[in-house]
C-alpha cells in the first residue's frame, strides 16, 4: 500500500511537470510580475517550511539585512516583510505614520499618486494635495512653498517611479527640501528599487517602500518597508488604524523573533532571498545599466518603426516605454495578437487607457527575445497597415516564442 502512495505521488510530480512544460510560457513586457530566473523558480520548490522554525527566522533575519543594502540603509534603517502586493506596503506606510492632529501631503502626477489619496482617504487622514497633473514634472517650490506655509503637514508622500506615465521624480530634491523643514519623506519604490539610482541615506528618505516581482525580479506576493529611526519614533505614537498592516506590529516581530507577525508567504521568502542574491551579486548598478540598454534599444526600435511615445516633461523611466497606439489599430487587438506570438505588452491606465500601452524591460529577459518582441511586433503592425489599406513594405512573419522553451 505504502509503494502505491509513493508511485501516485510520484506520478502526480510528473503530471505537475508535463503540465508546466506544456503551458506556453509568454515573455511578460508588462510592469510586473517579470519573468524570473531559474534560480529564482527552483527556490519557490522549496522543502515545506514552518514560519515560526529558527530556520526561516534565519532566512527572515538574512534578508531584511540584504534588503537594506538595496536601500542603502545603515544602522539607522530596518526592513520589514510584508506578505501582499506593493500596494499593501503603501497602505501600511501611510496608515501607520500619520498622527491624528498632523497632515500629510500627497503629491500627484500619475495613477499611483492618485492611489496615495484614496489610501489616505479611506483612513480619514488629514490630508493636503499637490495634483500637478498626469505627465507633468514636480514642481519643488511648490512643495516647499506648501511645508513653509503649514506647520501640520508631517510627511510628504510620493511615487518615486511613476509607472503610470514613466516619469522618474525628484526624490533627492524633495528630500533635501522635507529634511529642511524636519518632515518625513515617504517614498513608493515599487518600480524603482534595483532598476533607478536610490539610496534612502543620500535622498534624505525616511519610509521606502518597494515589491518583489518588478525590478527585484522575484514574484508576486512580498512588500518590504524600510524605515529610519526618526520615522519609527513617530509610529510609536500612532494609535493603529489597521491590524494586518501595522508597521509597529511588524518591527515587534523583527526584532523579539527575527519573524514576521502572521503567517507569510514563505516559498515567496525564499524565492525574493534568491533574487536578491542575484542582484547582490550582479552588482545594483550593473542591474541598473542592463536596463538602460534594454530601454535604449526597444526606443530605437520604436521610432524606426515610426512609433511615437508618451510626451513626459521630465526624466523618463529607464523599465518601461510608454508608446502611442497607432490609428490604423486598437489597443485591444494589439493585445491579442501580440499574445498570439508569445508576448504579453500592457495597457495604460486613466486618462491614457486604450490610447497608449506600456512596455517593460524588466525580468529575465534575453537579447533573443527583445529581438523577437521586436521582428514580431514589426510585422503585426505591418500587417494591420495592410489591412487598413495603407501602402506598406513586406514584413515577413515571425514564429510564435515560448519563454520557457
Amino acid at each position: 500500500m505504502e509503494n502505491l502512495k509513493n508511485s501516485a505521488r510520484v506520478l502526480g510530480y510528473i503530471k505537475g511537470i508535463l503540465n508546466y512544460k506544456e503551458t506556453p510560457g509568454y515573455v511578460l513586457l508588462n510592469p510586473g510580475p517579470v519573468l524570473t530566473t531559474p534560480r529564482v523558480k527552483a527556490a519557490l520548490v522549496h522543502h515545506d517550511t514552518c514560519h515560526r522554525d529558527t530556520d526561516f527566522a534565519v532566512l527572515v533575519r538574512n534578508l531584511r539585512s540584504k534588503l537594506k543594502k538595496v536601500f542603502r540603509g545603515d544602522e539607522r534603517h530596518e526592513v520589514v516583510l510584508i506578505t501582499g502586493s506593493g500596494t499593501s506596503g503603501i497602505e501600511a506606510t501611510i496608515s501607520s505614520t500619520i498622527p491624528e492632529d498632523k497632515k500629510i501631503l500627497v503629491l500627484i502626477n500619475g495613477a499611483f499618486g492618485e492611489r496615495y489619496r484614496e489610501v489616505a482617504t479611506v483612513h480619514r487622514l488629514n490630508m493636503e494635495v499637490l495634483d500637478f497633473g498626469w505627465c507633468n514634472t514636480m514642481d519643488v517650490s511648490a512643495v516647499e512653498a506648501k511645508l513653509a506655509a503649514d506647520p501640520e503637514i508631517c510627511a510628504v508622500m510620493l511615487a518615486h517611479h511613476e509607472t503610470s506615465v514613466g516619469l522618474i521624480n525628484p526624490i533627492g530634491e524633495i528630500g533635501a527640501i522635507c529634511r529642511r523643514h524636519d518632515r518625513l519623506l515617504l517614498v513608493d519604490a515599487v518600480s524603482s528599487l534595483g532598476a533607478e539610482d536610490l539610496d534612502v541615506v543620500r535622498d534624505n528618505i525616511d519610509i521606502c517602500l518597494s515589491s518583489a516581482n518588478k525590478a527585484m525580479q522575484a514574484i508576486a506576493g512580498v512588500a518590504f518597508v524600510c524605515v529610519n529611526d526618526r520615522a519609527w519614533k513617530v509610529i510609536e505614537t500612532v494609535r493603529p488604524r489597521v491590524y494586518y498592516l501595522d508597521l509597529k506590529r511588524y518591527r515587534k516581530y523583527a526584532i523579539e523573533e527575527e519573524l514576521t507577525p502572521f503567517t507569510p508567504a514563505v516559498n515567496g521568502f525564499f524565492a525574493l532571498d534568491a533574487a536578491v542574491d542575484e542582484l547582490l551579486e550582479d552588482g545594483v548598478e550593473s542591474r541598473w545599466e542592463l536596463y538602460r540598454e534594454r530601454n535604449r534599444f526597444l526606443r530605437e526600435n520604436f521610432l524606426s518603426m515610426g512609433l511615437t511615445f508618451l510626451d513626459v516633461a521630465g526624466q523618463r523611466s529607464a523599465t518601461l516605454t510608454i508608446v502611442k497606439v497607432p490609428e490604423y489599430i486598437t489597443y485591444s487587438e494589439l493585445y491579442d495578437r501580440m499574445k498570439g506570438y508569445g508576448f504579453i505588452i500592457y495597457g495604460c491606465k486613466g486618462i491614457l487607457t486604450d490610447t497608449y500601452f506600456q512596455i517593460a524591460n524588466m525580468g529575465d529577459l534575453s537579447d533573443e527575445m527583445l529581438q523577437s518582441f521586436v521582428n514580431t511586433l514589426q510585422f503585426v503592425l505591418y500587417r494591420a497597415r495592410r489591412e487598413a489599406g495603407l501602402a506598406v513594405d513586406m514584413v515577413e512573419e515571425p514564429k510564435v516564442v515560448d519563454a520557457i522553451r
